[in-house]
């Protein structure tokens, strides 16, 4: 099946969900609807088509239906989690803020319409990858890059939120080596993350009983020094630490300890 689309043609795969597809095909008339009244320029391969504009000698190309392509699991030329933006013929390599749920990109690309679509852009809204289209009064205009705060590694939280005892879920991890668990902690950045993960893992061998082991060898640190512990993560195949002063939730040995700050979905 095929949905002729104002940017080309859409084959739709009958796996695909109906209400996704309902929301990209939403996304490209908004993306046709803003076009009506900006100063980009339809342009067409034969295939599909894109719109252009040139700002202060630079070339913007989007791809609303590279977008639309993406959302859909397809296969595009653009790198999954960019927008399909390209400046001077090269990718400009925009991506989204890592927002959860992440937005459409057939979405984005609508917003991109309506930001670059005027004569009138605001420089601090236009992507880093992007300001070369600015004029030089507008790149000196632009505040300051923030400035990071030093990591202190080993800092309490500042959350609020109720943890369990770090000696319990050491504890917890000394009476079940060698087994998967599921942990939820708090990371460093404030976010909670939850895990599946298994403690000791083929790195180094101990001389006592043959076991494998997740170690500190070779780190320049010592991860307890900072509560923290090494594991293996599953799902993402690598090593790990997990913060032993901040966990909301483990199970392991077929229990589960949890405080109220645990959530089920983070």
């Amino acid at each position: 099946m095929v949905r002729i689309t104002p940017f080309g043609h859409l084959p739709l795969l009958p796996h695909i969900d109906t209400n996704r597809i309902n929301a990209v095909l939403r996304a490209l008339h908004w993306c046709e609807t803003l076009l009506e009244s900006t100063l980009w320029t339809p342009a067409t391969d034969g295939t599909s088509m894109s719109l252009q504009r040139t700002m202060n000698g630079q070339r913007i190309e989007l791809f609303p239906l590279e977008a639309a392509l993406m959302d859909l699991g397809m296969n595009s030329q653009f790198q999954t989690g960019h927008l399909p933006i390209r400046l001077n013929a090269g990718n400009a390599c925009v991506r989204s803020l890592n927002t959860r749920p992440r937005p459409l990109h057939t979405d984005m690309i609508a917003s991109m319409i309506l930001l670059l679509g005027t004569s009138e852009v605001d420089p601090v809204a236009v992507p880093r990858t992007l300001r070369s289209i600015l004029t030089a009064e507008q790149r000196a205009s632009l505040p300051p890059p923030r400035r990071r705060e030093p990591y202190v590694a080993g800092r309490p939280s500042t959350s609020g939120r109720e943890f369990l005892p770090e000696s319990q879920v050491l504890e917890l991890s000394a009476q079940h080596q060698n087994v998967v668990f599921t942990i939820q902690f708090e990371m460093r950045n404030g976010n909670l993350r939850n895990m599946i993960a298994r403690e000791e893992v083929l790195m180094e061998t101990k001389e006592d009983n043959g076991s494998p082991q997740v170690t500190s060898a070779g780190m320049s640190y010592n991860p307890s020094d900072y509560h923290l512990k090494t594991v293996f993560d599953m799902q993402r195949e690598g090593y790990r630490n997990i913060a032993t002063d901040r966990v909301t939730k483990i199970t392991i040995g077929g229990h589960t300890y949890s405080t109220a700050s645990a959530q089920d979905d983070a």
